[in-house]
């Protein structure tokens, strides 16, 4: 839930914000309804036929009806030397009655994954098509049963969609799932195997072409619910309405405004429920056949209500900005690199405020073999004085030594090898450094994994 900002402050209140979002929606509208088509349109029929064609091309293994199913099964093996993201150490951290001595472990496991995939099509009608991507898995740790999965895995593509053309309009209403355990994502974290949690987002967009410009908004329902006793106090929901206005002088040109508004709300009083605004600028440019740009720069604001246990009263007032570069180099080698600043909210406090930049690559040097790299560096602060630290399962502690302050740098390398045509062979490694000025807080973790996908 990054980038968000307030309604609360004395800028802006309740009653306006659900006009400023639509004025900002739907401000240019007059002025490009009236311009020359400089493009095709992305919601008309043509859009809409260019997809079914694009739809009808992609190799399915089973057709019922007009119904098409796509299914592939994926057994992969992973060696993860630090699968609870821990040190060997010792340190004494504040508890309920006082300071406690807390030992850290790094444990270490052979994972087993199996995985079911489908993907599914439905044309309901020759423009509108119902789309259904599903991934299902299960973890099986060797040394620490504890830690397998809790039901199942879903994949963080998995989705319900069905898109609608209608005149210049294209409708997409959907339904995005995730059920997840990694706590690699979330760079707060330490100390922890088992970060499992089901994500929901459902909603609708519409997007509206005008030519001259692309106008997009929408609303989504965010649930977030924890499947391990030790992050309940994550449980929470969010109402997030967004728009933009992009206007396109020149064929390979975009430049626009967007802005979005999102409410938190948990389900218990320890994180403070928040209130966010973001409003920016952006800009997208096709620099050369090979060169893709995106900047996108803006103000985002977060008010909290200071209606949680933890001892963190901070606000964000704050730019975000982002940037984004594609390159194609030649017809072995595609990159791109990402850099940015944004506000996240926390798992430990209110907020993190994260600088990033990463750098991912494309090679394609070796036959049937794609060839990928990963990149990357984080620096990230929490904003809390008094942040929760927790130390495997049980009661979160809180830390007496302030706000975390965090360094974060790693890479991976991918290999994926075509051995025929339905099975595909894989290879992944992995390496994460976490540097923290907390104690308890350094990690190392490599990761090594194979895999073979059979696509029926």
């Amino acid at each position: 839930m990054s980038r968000q900002a307030t309604l609360n402050s004395p800028a802006f209140s309740a009653g306006k914000i659900g006009p400023a979002l639509l004025a900002l929606a739907l401000l240019a509208a007059p002025i490009v309804q009236a311009q020359d088509a400089v493009r095709p349109s992305m919601a008309g029929e043509s859009a809409a036929e260019a997809r079914r064609q694009s739809i009808e091309q992609i190799p399915y293994n089973l057709q019922l009806g007009p119904m098409k199913l796509r299914f592939s099964a994926t057994l992969g093996f992973e060696y993860n030397d630090n699968i609870n993201l821990s040190e060997d150490a010792s340190a004494f951290l504040l508890g309920p009655n006082g300071p406690v001595l807390v030992t850290t472990e790094q444990l270490s496991d052979f994972i087993i994954r199996p995985q079911i995939n489908m993907n599914a099509l439905w044309p309901i009608t020759q423009l509108n098509t119902l789309r259904l991507d599903l991934g299902i898995g299960y973890s099986f740790y060797m040394d620490h049963s504890s830690y397998n999965t809790n039901g199942i895995l879903l994949n963080p593509g998995s989705q319900l969609a069905f898109d609608i053309f209608v005149g210049d309009f294209r409708i997409n209403i959907h339904d995005r799932f995730s059920l997840e355990q990694d706590p690699v994502a979330e760079i707060g974290l330490s100390n922890v195997a088992d970060y499992g949690r089901f994500q929901n987002t459902a909603g609708v967009s519409v997007l509206w072409d005008l030519n001259a410009a692309v106008v997009t908004f929408g609303y989504d329902h965010y649930n977030y619910i924890s499947t391990t006793d030790t992050f309940d106090y994550l449980d929470r929901n969010a109402d997030i309405l967004n728009a933009s206005i992009a206007y396109t002088p020149t064929a390979t040109m975009s430049i626009g405004l967007e802005g979005s508004f999102v409410n938190t709300y948990y389900d218990q009083n320890v994180l403070n429920d928040s209130q966010a605004f973001l409003v920016g600028a952006f800009i997208e440019s096709q620099l050369t056949g090979n060169l893709k740009v995106r900047f996108a720069l803006g103000y985002q604001e977060i008010d909290f209500d200071n209606n949680g246990v933890i001892n963190d009263n901070n606000d964000v007032n704050d730019y975000y900005a982002n940037l984004l570069l594609s390159h194609r180099v030649n017809s072995q080698l595609t990159h791109s690199l990402s850099l940015g600043h944004e506000n996240q909210l926390g798992v430990n406090s209110n907020y993190i405020t994260l600088n990033y930049i990463r750098h991912t690559a494309n090679w394609n040097i070796l036959y049937h073999t794609l060839l990928s790299t990963e990149l990357f560096y984080e620096d990230a602060e929490e904003s809390g004085v008094n942040s929760l630290i927790i130390i495997g399962p049980g009661i979160p502690l809180f830390n007496p030594f302030g706000a975390e302050h965090i360094h974060r740098y790693g890479g991976a390398l991918t290999l994926g090898y075509q051995l025929t045509p339905h099975v595909t062979l894989g290879f992944r490694y992995q390496y994460i450094q976490k540097d923290s000025d907390l104690p308890l807080r350094d990690y190392t973790q490599n990761r090594v994994s194979v895999d073979g996908t059979y696509s029926f």
